[in-house]
């Protein structure tokens, strides 16, 4: 299956073999008039995929003025680093929260083993980002690509380093992880540890939707239609509440008991997206005992 396809007119989503799973996880490539970006770009092990996919759509290494980074989790920021000495005029634009990890990943890499455990051979490498080459986006600035403007938008909620990305004149909202994972037409929670916050997550929401977008563009994985933002209103409220029926058990034993409801139930629980549950009934968890600890 080619790895590439079109979106819309001038926009391609990248299927870059996340977990070694198809439509599991993704890149785009915007294209305007003579220049492109990237939106997320995949851990370190997409790097040649992603540079191929450029080739093949005709589109030169330095007409790529930007790499657009919804946050700095490696499977959306991982491979900046290695892609950046290939892509000569373009500069990474980041939370301004994120941007150290991007120019020193050492933190972040432990984070993510730590997190992922056996998984984290998935995760690539990250490679150092000069500084000079990353730009700390603010709330509301934008960044010209041709005739159309990006605009980053503040996202938390996921991670306080999350941004979003709207092109307005094209209805285009990159959601990155703030509208949760879309894969086969289902909605699935992503609230991962160590940051995860339910009440900055519904304000995220409520301000995505009042930009009004045409199109939602997940990175996990695809096109999606605005009204998912409320639907996933709604899926983070109810999953909050079934972690929280199990927070008195220990770790291990509250996602095996929720993974034993959720198969029962008819969710995909299968290899490529059961590590996924683990982390997101964890940051719950976490999310539960910060709060009943006051935080």
């Amino acid at each position: 299956m080619n790895p590439v396809r079109e979106v819309l007119p001038g926009l391609f989503l990248v299927d870059i073999g996340h977990f070694g799973e198809p439509e599991l996880g993704g890149a785009y490539i915007l294209a305007a008039d003579a220049e492109a970006a990237l939106v997320d770009s995949g851990t370190s092990l997409a790097k040649e995929r992603l540079l191929q996919a450029l080739a093949d759509l005709g589109l030169a290494r330095d007409q790529v003025r930007w790499i657009f980074l919804t946050h700095v989790h490696l499977d959306h920021a991982g491979g900046a680093g290695a892609l950046l000495p290939e892509l000569p005029q373009a500069r990474v634009v980041v939370h301004p929260r994120g941007a150290k990890h991007l120019v020193d990943p050492t933190k972040l890499v432990a984070s993510t083993q730590s997190a992922t455990g056996p998984r984290f051979r998935f995760y690539g490498q990250a490679f150092p980002i000069p500084e000079e080459r990353v730009h700390p986006a603010q709330d509301g600035e934008t960044f010209a690509l041709g005739a159309l403007r990006v605009q980053a938008v503040d996202a938390p909620g996921h991670a306080p380093h999350h941004l979003c990305f709207f092109v307005p004149e094209r209805g285009l909202l990159f959601t990155g992880d703030a509208a949760g994972l879309y894969l086969k037409g289902r909605l699935l929670p992503t609230t991962v540890p160590p940051s995860f916050d339910l009440e900055a997550w519904l304000g995220t929401l409520a301000r995505l939707e009042a930009l009004a977008p045409k199109v939602l563009l997940f990175t996990h994985f695809g096109p999606g239609e605005p009204r998912l933002l409320g639907q996933y209103r709604e899926l983070l409220l109810s999953w909050v509440e079934r972690v929280r029926r199990h927070k008195d058990l220990p770790d291990e034993e509250a996602v095996a008991a929720i993974l034993e409801e959720l198969k029962a139930e008819g969710w995909p629980v299968g290899p490529g997206v059961s590590g996924d549950w683990s982390m997101s009934v964890r940051g719950v968890l976490q999310y539960l005992r910060r709060k009943e600890a006051g935080g």
